[in-house]
């Protein structure tokens, strides 16, 4: 059993190719696929979840743009009713200035923790009676890595029908 090509995503995902089988163990799944029975292998990018997922947190969480805005507002409303409790004597109106202004201030200086979603993609193969995706981390070199192998995998099947 000579080993033609691996793909490992330190992620879980781990793809081994030979001359006759491909060995997956993905977390939670171990499978082994004979060639004969393989008709083809690509990546698949579920960008329709991606789209939505995105809409979804654009509209849940704060944009730099709104903290920024929502931070001016806070700071010039406390900036009004400092000079408001300046001028009047207010005491009430110049703590409330400060306050309005400190707040302005830490809401500007702090940043949204919500993590912004990212795009799953999978390594799919198909079968004679449908197709199996394995989930993978597409960040850094392992998209050049998954191209490899896949062009590896495509040299064997070709290799292997004739």
């Amino acid at each position: 059993m000579e080993l033609i090509a691996e793909f490992n995503d330190n992620q879980g995902l781990n793809v081994k190719l030979t001359k006759e089988k491909i060995f997956i163990s993905a977390t939670g799944n171990e499978e082994t696929l004979a060639l004969r029975g393989v008709n083809g292998v690509g990546v698949y990018d579920d960008i329709e979840k991606y789209n939505k997922e995105i809409e979804d947190f654009k509209k849940s969480s704060w944009t730099p743009k709104k903290r920024q805005m929502f931070s001016y507002s806070l700071i010039g409303l406390g900036i009004i009713y400092f000079i408001l409790g300046l001028t009047s004597g207010a005491e009430e109106a110049f703590g409330g200035g400060i306050i309005f202004f400190a707040v302005g201030i830490i809401v500007g200086k702090f940043k949204t923790k919500k993590k912004s979603p990212e795009l799953d993609s999978y390594f799919r193969i198909i079968l004679s009676g449908g197709d199996r995706k394995f989930k993978f981390n597409k960040t850094g070199d392992n998209a050049v890595n998954i191209a490899q192998f896949i062009n590896k995998i495509e040299d064997t099947l070709t290799a292997y029908s004739k």
